[in-house]
Parts: structure tokens; C-alpha cells; sequence
């Protein structure tokens, strides 16, 4: 998006009008999701401990986000790669808050990891913790063992998680190095890795920035699974054969571009 000191006073002034009535929607989008989930769970949670009730909710809140601009356009392709009727370990790459509203657009059950920090804020956080998504403190190696047991326990009993390996959102349009731990996971549980390559969302809203783009295309490709066997048998292995077919999928889609 152009920096917003390069527009005319009207453009300017039709962007901060868009971006804030986009916020308000946001904020009023949450609030009725975490009680939506609050009252899910209430109602069938003696019946539903995977959480799936408010997963479905939640990814009704992401999928609204990145639909109440018209001129927001959201494409997912490669669906068909999901296995069916068992659980798998998404990974992705990480361009922009936004990506979690993106995989969202997947429509399939599974339990994000997602950073403390997210946990923290009223509403959404408790929607989270209602949903039974993940909590991770990158800093903290006791976080990062509770979250890595509570990844396989839903992956043992049959619920996919979804991971953004490079730990945080690249600051530059290269992908990042890849943790370990999605690929260990899989490994361990042997389920197959499927990659997701999110793109448009970094133009969608700038790392740093407030300031929504009015118009933008957010593109959800879903890969072949990449299963922990022959070659990638091994955590090492199998990160950087997941992490070679993003990067190529992102070069591609990046060339077709121009």
C-alpha cells in the first residue's frame, strides 16, 4: 500500500474512515465470537471436548473478517491435499496477523499455536482458551514443552494443529528458518505435514501499521502432504523438504505475479 503521506487529502481521509469502521467491526466481531464460544461450551461441552462447536465458530469470525470489505478477495485452492478423517499438521508461513483469519478460509478442524501475548487480550483470548487453540511463550523452555505436549495430545486424539513454524512474522518478503518442532511432532505421532503457503495478507495490513489496504487478494494454497517416512523420517529432514516446497510454491506465485 502506498505510504499514506503520498495520498490526496481525500484518499487519506477515506482510508482512516475505512480502516476505522473496519475495526469496529473487528472488535464487535470478537466480542460476539467469545460469547458465542462461551455459550457453546456451556451448552454441549460435556458432549464436545475436542471443542469442535467453537472451532466452527471461530472460523465463521475469521472468514467474516476478511469478507466485510467487498473489495477484499480471498481465493483458496488445493483443498483436495487434506487428508479426510485424520489428523494432520498444517504449517504455514507467516506474513501478517491476518494469516490466522486466513487459514481460517481452510475449513477444517484444528487447534492453532499462537503466541501468549494473544491469550492476553479480552474477548479474543478467551475465545481462544474456550476453543482449546494452543498458548506458546517463545521465550519460556517450560511453554515450550506444555505447549508441545498439549499439540500431541489433540493430535493423538485425532485433532490437527496448525503451526507457523518460523515462530513470528517475516519482517522481509524471504521466508524464514523453520523450528523444529511441527516436524518432531510429526515424526513422533506419524502424521503427515501439509503446507500452506498464505500470500497477500503482508499487503493487506503492513507489520507495524494500523492502516488497512482497501483493496487487496489473499491467496490460500494448500499443498501435497509431505508424509515423516523414507527420507524425511528425520525432524531435520522433513523441515527443510516442507520448508523447499513453500518456497518454491511462494517463488512461483511471486513470478506469475509480474
Amino acid at each position: 500500500m502506498p505510504n499514506i503521506s503520498s495520498r490526496g487529502p481525500l484518499a487519506t481521509a477515506a482510508v482512516f474512515l475505512l480502516t476505522l469502521a473496519l475495526w469496529i467491526t473487528i472488535g464487535l466481531l470478537t466480542i460476539a465470537m467469545s460469547l458465542a464460544i462461551m455459550a457453546a461450551n456451556l451448552a454441549v461441552g460435556l458432549f464436545d471436548r475436542k471443542r469442535r462447536l467453537a472451532h466452527w465458530i471461530a472460523s465463521c469470525w475469521g472468514c467474516l473478517i476478511l469478507l466485510c470489505n467487498p473489495l477484499w478477495r480471498v481465493r483458496v485452492s488445493g483443498r483436495r491435499h487434506i487428508p479426510a478423517r485424520r489428523p494432520v499438521i498444517f504449517v504455514s508461513n507467516h506474513q501478517s496477523m491476518l494469516d490466522i483469519m486466513a487459514g481460517f478460509f481452510l475449513w477444517r478442524q484444528f487447534k492453532w499455536v499462537a503466541k501468549q501475548q494473544l491469550f492476553n487480550i479480552p474477548f479474543l483470548g478467551w475465545a481462544m482458551a474456550g476453543a482449546g487453540y494452543i498458548r506458546l511463550a517463545r521465550s519460556e523452555q517450560r511453554s515450550i514443552r506444555e505447549s508441545y505436549d498439549d499439540a500431541r495430545r489433540w493430535v493423538d486424539s485425532g485433532v490437527s494443529v496448525f503451526f507457523f513454524p518460523e515462530g513470528t512474522r517475516s519482517r522481509t518478503e524471504e521466508l524464514g528458518a523453520f523450528k523444529r518442532g511441527a516436524f518432531k511432532l510429526a515424526v513422533e505421532t506419524g502424521v503427515p505435514v501439509v503446507p500452506v503457503v498464505i500470500t497477500g495478507t503482508r499487503d493487506l495490513l503492513k507489520r507495524g501499521s494500523w492502516l488497512f489496504n482497501p483493496a487487496a487478494r489473499v491467496r490460500v494454497t494448500v499443498l501435497a502432504p509431505v508424509p515423516p517416512s523414507g527420507d524425511q523420517a528425520e525432524p531435520g529432514r522433513l523441515r527443510d523438504a516442507v520448508r523447499d516446497a513453500i518456497a518454491r510454491t511462494l517463488q512461483q506465485q511471486a513470478a506469475s505475479a509480474l
